[in-house]
């Protein structure tokens, strides 16, 4: 599945506004669903707590007072339009749910205070500056991630409550009658050992058991696909909790171990999580970037760039493109941000690598996306490369480390993949960005390949080729192999 995240709120207006045939354009580019970042109504108080930090703030939409379609960018009736729309160009749309916490200033505190994490020194030790003083008089926790200052803005629910986890399965049985998915903010503060461990350190283990005996999510997503089968789960994951959540029912999970490795031009990083099953590649979601990561366009150099999409789109899985990365957009906004300082200017170049990219690896006859997956090594420094083989076969090499020589120079040893692969005396390569072909017959048993063989530029870090056997004769004249 290819994701084309959409930051709604600098993206339009309103809901109307997203057109049809822009719409059709993202369909074409072969996305198969948006993420409308950004679509819940923002709350008196967490815009003017915002106006705090910087007056350009407008509220984030990560500190949710109640699921309410923004009546700013239209409400419930544009949304359930452009929902309509989306679909009949062939896009599913997701939207964000906010599971770990509510606004500061939810209506849900006054109703049912028992939701949240209120002061309990029996149960936990606490810091003055991870509670604030509600209202109506409860001391309520803010939403907080253990390894950064609490968020502000936010108040902290309590998933150790069971009234609590039915009103958040309702609320997602809610949305899955407006969307097609839920992209599932920080998904792993809602396991239950973190609630445990976080929340409730000091608390006997037979009242925590009985309060808590199962995790939230394996009972919110059976309940909610029980009555729309379809409706996709998507979490947003960190701390190696991807398998966790996998199990636990989500359909897909983000894969950021492999975004770190390519950030850090470490390439047994990015060796080490592609030769993962092919189960787990093909639930992870591949980014080079979204709205809390720095823009690709500033982290990686263009060839790189190019090199790292072509990777990830190879992949077994789906990928996730963000909104102006295509066109090589350099400011990283903050989710409190409706209007970019400066124009983009776009990349035209990249973005025509980009479009390449994403219709070459849309192939009719799937290999991409059901193809065997076989990592292998080249024996160049730096350089990843894996093959994909369904009818036909394909194989990705790109310059992920760093190297003292221009990738189109490397040396490749393709002679155990292309044995492997069964493929005869002679080989022929024929680069899909281009066309060019050429064929490799062995010297002293080895099958080499140097990427500028097959038309690969000195400012290429990657190329796609197809393989396929070249049938060769003997000419006893000149005592060589040559293709017939």
């Amino acid at each position: 599945m290819r994701i084309y995240e959409i930051n709604t709120r600098v993206h339009t207006k309103k809901f109307d506004e997203i057109s049809d045939e822009e719409l059709r354009s993202l369909r074409g580019m072969g996305f198969d669903a948006i993420w409308l970042m950004g679509v819940w109504q923002i709350s008196r108080g967490v815009l003017r707590i915002s106006k705090l930090v910087s007056e350009d703030f407008e509220g984030s939409p990560y500190a949710v007072a109640e699921y309410k379609l923004s009546k700013q960018l239209g409400g419930k009736e544009q949304f359930r339009a452009l929902v309509g729309r989306a679909h009949r160009a062939g896009l599913l749309v997701f939207v964000d749910f906010v599971s770990n916490h509510m606004s500061l200033d939810s209506p849900w505190i006054d109703k049912h205070p028992e939701f949240f994490i209120t002061s309990n020194t029996r149960v936990r030790k606490q810091l003055i500056s991870e509670y604030f003083l509600h209202a109506s008089g409860e001391v309520v926790a803010f939403g907080k991630d253990p390894y950064f200052p609490p968020w502000h803005d936010t108040s902290q629910l309590d998933y150790s409550n069971p009234s609590l986890r039915v009103r958040m399965i309702d609320v997602l049985k809610q949305i899955s009658r407006l969307a097609d998915g839920v992209r599932c903010d920080m998904a792993m503060l809602v396991l239950r050992d973190y609630i445990r461990h976080q929340w409730y350190p000091l608390a006997d283990q037979g009242w925590f058991d009985r309060r808590m005996p199962g995790e939230f999510w394996e009972q919110a997503i059976a309940e909610v696909k029980k009555s729309r089968s379809t409706f996709l789960f998507l979490a947003e994951v960190y701390w190696d909790k991807e398998d966790e959540l996998l199990r636990l029912g989500f359909d897909m999970t983000y894969e950021k171990k492999l975004y770190d490795g390519l950030v850090s031009r470490n390439a047994e990083q990015v060796k080490q999580r592609i030769s993962r099953p092919i189960k787990s590649l093909s639930r992870s979601v591949f980014f080079l970037e979204n709205h809390d990561e720095q823009r690709a366009a500033t982290v990686f150099k263009k060839p790189n760039n190019i090199a790292a999409t072509a990777l990830i789109l190879s992949l077994p899985g789906s990928t996730l493109i963000h909104e102006g990365q295509l066109e090589g957009a350099k400011e990283k906004l903050p989710v409190q941000v409706v209007k970019p300082s400066m124009p983009v200017a776009p990349d035209e170049d990249l973005k025509a690598s980009y479009e390449e990219l994403l219709r070459l690896t849309r192939s009719p006859d799937h290999v991409f996306e059901g193809g065997e997956l076989i990592v292998f090594d080249t024996g160049a420094f730096g350089v990843v490369s894996f093959v994909r083989r369904h009818e036909r076969t394909v194989m990705y090499v790109g310059q992920i480390g760093d190297a003292w020589r221009e990738f189109n120079t490397a040396a490749l040893d393709l002679t155990d993949i292309c044995k492997k692969l069964g493929l005869g005396l002679g080989v022929r390569f024929t680069n899909l960005l281009s066309n060019a072909a050429h064929v490799v017959q062995p010297k002293e048993g080895r099958v080499v390949l140097q990427p500028k063989d097959v038309g690969v530029d000195d400012s290429a870090a990657f190329c796609l080729l197809e393989l396929e056997s070249a049938e060769l004769e003997f000419e006893e004249e000149g005592g060589v192999w040559a293709v017939s």
